[in-house]
């Protein structure tokens, strides 16, 4: 089987090259989670990617950049070129991911788009229909439900209206997308294989006791109701550390100048990230669960978070499948006093018994949600006539 993934993506080698020092870093968990589906498939098929890479014009200094194609992970990555101005870049994605995917599609081809990168989604979708070959879309958020304009919401229902296949979040996702019962796989994402050569031990978390939250910083995600319930316990020893862009981050950092136990440590690359995760007592995802959108959703870092050996505090997520928890700290309230008793609760525990839970999870999700036994869902979807 021979799959061409076309998406707004780079190997992480051209990550890394590009953004280390980069004050704002694009897109990562949209990267991230590309990089381990890709390797995923991989794993079982031979991979072409059709990469527009994720630049931005803070990065990007030349008009016109060439990356060279380049092998990573299994998986041979194709670069369309990387171009300063705006207008231009629209069209030379367009056609440039069109005509790579057209030309590579063979009779064993079937192409995966990412439904929200909709200028490298749509050309793909129209060179799988040209070659008459199979497109599965990937839909991490309902385009109704993002903010952007109504032609950008449009654009990303056409592509999803007429892709062949799915991959998709959750039930709930496939129930609003998919009327029509087109073949899908339900993946609420995926952890990283690779993260078994890294082993855990008390000794990384011999320091201060920390709790730690890494992803959007907004009050939208729960982080506001973090901050004060943190404040509230009783923990003097402890200290939160957050990472991470959003519209929180202004208030954020003021509070953190006030008080020494909260630290916000801006963006960092996700190598960086994990190796504090797993330094880390424990991870926080205080997502409220009240808002709709939250039924269509799954945080990819939940899955980085088990897989650091770390153990996870997190709100009931309705897309969160029930199997999930007897291995993380369950979260049954949401206000600042809950969240206050709930980490009382648990930084009583000790480190043996907070490492035991946090090495639960991570042979867990490591053993039956890695990115091989995932993709290799698609793959089987993929085979079937």
């Amino acid at each position: 089987m021979h799959i061409i993934y076309a998406v707004t993506t780079c190997s992480d080698r051209v990550y890394r090259q590009l953004f280390a020092d980069a004050p704002r870093k694009p897109a990562f968990q949209s990267q991230k989670y590309h990089r381990l589906l890709i390797e995923g498939l991989a794993a079982g098929a031979k991979v072409d990617v059709v990469a527009n890479p994720p630049v931005n014009r803070e990065v990007l200094k030349k008009s016109f950049v060439r990356l060279p194609r380049e092998m990573e992970g299994g998986a041979c990555y194709r670069y369309i070129p990387a171009i300063r101005n705006p207008v231009v870049k629209a069209v030379f994605v367009g056609v440039g991911t069109f005509f790579r995917t057209a030309c590579l599609a063979g009779k064993d081809s079937a192409v995966v788009v990412d439904c929200l990168n909709r200028t490298t989604a749509l050309a793909g979708l129209l060179a799988a229909k040209l070659r008459g070959r199979r497109c599965v879309g990937i839909v991490t958020d309902l385009p109704d439900m993002l903010g952007g304009s109504t032609f950008s919401k449009k654009l990303a229902n056409f592509v999803i209206r007429h892709c062949t296949d799915y991959v998709l979040l959750t039930q709930a996702m496939n129930d609003y997308l998919n009327p029509k019962g087109k073949p899908h796989v339900i993946l609420e994402g995926h952890s990283d294989i690779a993260m078994a050569r890294q082993v855990p031990s008390p000794a990384r978390k011999a320091g201060p006791r920390v709790c730690m939250y890494a992803g959007g910083v907004s009050k939208q995600y729960g982080l506001e109701n973090l901050v004060k319930g943190f404040r509230k316990a009783d923990l003097p020893d402890a200290r939160l550390e957050i990472y991470g862009p959003g519209d929180y981050v202004q208030e954020l950092s003021q509070i953190a100048a006030e008080d020494s136990r909260i630290f916000y440590g801006g963006m960092l690359l996700n190598g960086e990230i994990v190796e504090r995760e797993m330094a880390a007592t424990l991870l926080v995802n205080p997502r409220p669960t009240d808002e709709e959108y939250v039924k269509y959703s799954f945080p990819s870092k939940t899955m980085e978070y088990m897989s650091t050996g770390t153990p996870v505090l997190t709100t009931v997520l309705p897309g969160m499948p029930k199997e999930y928890h007897p291995y993380v700290y369950l979260l049954e309230e949401e206000t600042a006093d809950a969240i206050a008793e709930k980490l009382g609760q648990i930084f009583a525990q000790s480190a043996e018994e907070l490492f035991e839970k946090g090495m639960k999870a991570r042979e867990f999700i490591l053993k039956e949600k890695n990115n091989v036994k995932q993709a290799g869902k698609i793959l089987a979807m993929l085979g079937k006539p």
